[in-house]
């Protein structure tokens, strides 16, 4: 079979939605598929090729056209852009019109529509195109958790009938080593924190409830590693008037070996976000045996369980208190470490590869295609 593939978030620094793109990719790979991606947008040209072992075509249309090409013309086809293929599958919402193929989204969440007041109104905006192609479009929808497909049936854009619930695993990260680079601090105790620069991500919350926290932790420092997003610079001003910003330490995006090391030494990794579809920084946190103080939305309890200190979104002092509680009770720590890891086991690449490929191979495409 040949498939085309929307391989553009391989492009940026690694999050989710590219963890996602590599699991995919692997599963394809493994079955013996013919693979050929697709890199969108026109900006996209200047950021590098992407070396891979398959072919990858370029789709020109800047995607401040895609409502205008994709939805009133519905071109150009993925067809026209990657020649013949079976199956195409949308990675991160850009779902493109097929003349024959049969499509599949893969729809990480619907915050930008559920709680539009958590991001920028281009992105609303875009997601308002991007989400009804996808729901029109696709023949197959895969959702990372229970909880976006219960969003996806109440907020009336599929039927269970369409979707399919695939979980994310955790990437193998390597062993301790260096958890920090010049700035960090030189040794533990520290507490982590891996996230983009997000409204979403909640971090305002996490620095005033450090900040609480220094003085009942007053060996403690906080690593915040992870890329940029739509609200760094309000959280860099934050962190400028806070009185624990000398132990508060703004790490940057990190490669797999140093989020390893990072996971593998950290006291407690933090997950504050007010809305997620899935929560794979707990997840990671947990298989590399690092206790969890997390928000308590439903992915982060569908996820992670019994195995996780969950706290009311917005509850600072709450928070505040969970994470002295935690960094401050090595039995505590120790319990929640083993029970992350029995917990990350059910999270295995073998059972997301073979729920991959039932959806991609079974369920997108009948036997007779």
């Amino acid at each position: 079979m040949r498939v085309g593939i929307d391989v553009t978030p391989l492009l940026r620094a690694k999050t989710g939605i590219g963890v996602c793109t590599e699991l995919v990719l692997e599963c394809l790979r493994e079955g013996g598929h013919e693979i050929v991606g697709l890199m969108g947008g026109w900006r996209r040209l200047g950021e590098g090729r992407l070396t891979a072992e398959y072919p990858v075509a370029h789709n020109w249309v800047p995607r401040i056209l895609n409502p205008l090409f994709f939805d009133l013309l519905e071109w150009p086809s993925a067809e026209t852009l990657l020649g013949r293929i079976d199956l195409f599958v949308a990675t991160n919402y850009l779902m493109l019109p097929t003349r024959e193929a049969r499509r599949v989204a893969i729809l990480h969440d619907v915050g930008r529509l559920r709680h539009p007041e958590l991001y920028g109104r281009r992105q609303v905006w875009r997601a308002r195109f991007t989400v009804q192609r996808c729901m029109r479009l696709a023949d197959r929808i895969i959702v990372p958790t229970q909880a976006v497909a219960h969003e996806l049936e109440e907020m009336g854009l599929a039927g269970a009938d369409r979707i399919d619930v695939v979980p994310l695993s955790a990437r193998p990260l390597p062993p301790p080593g260096r958890a920090t680079r010049a700035g960090g601090p030189s040794g533990p105790p520290f507490l982590l924190c891996v996230t983009s620069m997000e409204r979403r991500k909640n971090l305002p919350l996490l620095l005033r409830a450090f900040e609480r926290a220094a003085e009942a932790l007053p060996d403690h420092h906080l690593i915040i590693a992870g890329g940029g997003g739509a609200d760094a610079r309000e959280v860099e001003a934050l962190l400028r008037t806070t009185g624990a910003a000398p132990r508060i330490h703004l790490q940057g995006p990190a490669n797999a070996a140093e989020l390893g090391a990072l996971y593998h030494r950290a006291d407690v990794t933090l997950c504050p976000s007010l809305y997620e579809g899935f929560g794979l920084t707990l997840l990671e946190a947990m298989s590399c045996g690092c206790p969890v103080v997390a928000s308590d939305i439903p992915p982060h309890r569908e996820v992670g369980g019994e195995a996780v200190r969950l706290v009311p979104a917005r509850d600072e002092g709450g928070f505040a208190e969970a994470l002295v509680e935690v960094a401050r009770d090595p039995a505590a720590r120790e319990a929640m470490s083993a029970e992350g890891l029995r917990r990350s086991g059910a999270f295995a690449w073998s059972e997301t590869r073979r729920r991959f490929s039932e959806v991609l191979l079974t369920r997108a495409v009948p036997a007779s295609g």
